[in-house]
């Protein structure tokens, strides 16, 4: 059964927060100092710092990938834009995938003409925990070429 707020029997001012345990909507007890302790992921809005992240280098063989930067421990990132770059040799397809541990999972591809210097783009959200990175296999392109992979988004705070 859903119950609302108003409810409770004495109701909250408009203020005070409230949390859904499952059942009923319940006022959270907050700290003698004014704060209240929230879960990172019941946050609305998880915003610690802005992530801005570039690396590159020559990839290793022919049809090669890059990995962008990864999160330092004890945090987490929500990536929402890649941009990756063949800043040597035309390419035909960029394939972006999220790398946990040993597996990659494929997020998004796109295949057509890169010229040298052409970027393929992805905008949405995924999320990295150290270790992770976002790989970018560079279809078409040579041994040595140097690639760049850019990442912006933010870093979610910490539950406390």
């Amino acid at each position: 059964r859903f119950v609302m707020p108003e409810v409770l029997g004495n109701p909250p001012s408009p203020r005070t927060p409230l949390v859904w345990d499952g059942t009923a909507y319940r006022v959270i007890r907050g700290h003698t100092d004014g704060t209240v302790q929230v879960r990172g992921e019941d946050q609305l809005f998880s915003f610690d710092a802005v992530v801005a992240e570039a690396t590159s280098g020559a990839i290793a063989a022919a049809d090669g990938f890059w990995d962008s930067a990864s999160p330092p421990a004890g945090s987490i990132w929500v990536i929402t834009n890649l941009v990756a770059t063949d800043t040597t040799s035309p390419t035909t397809r960029h394939i972006h995938r999220l790398r946990v541990g040993a597996a990659n999972t494929t997020f998004s591809s796109e295949q057509r003409a890169f010229a040298i210097g052409d970027q393929s783009q992805w905008h949405g959200h995924i999320y990295l925990a150290p270790t992770n990175v976002v790989r970018v296999s560079f279809e078409g392109a040579a041994a040595n070429d140097w690639c760049v992979v850019e990442i912006t988004g933010y870093q979610m705070t910490l539950e406390t």
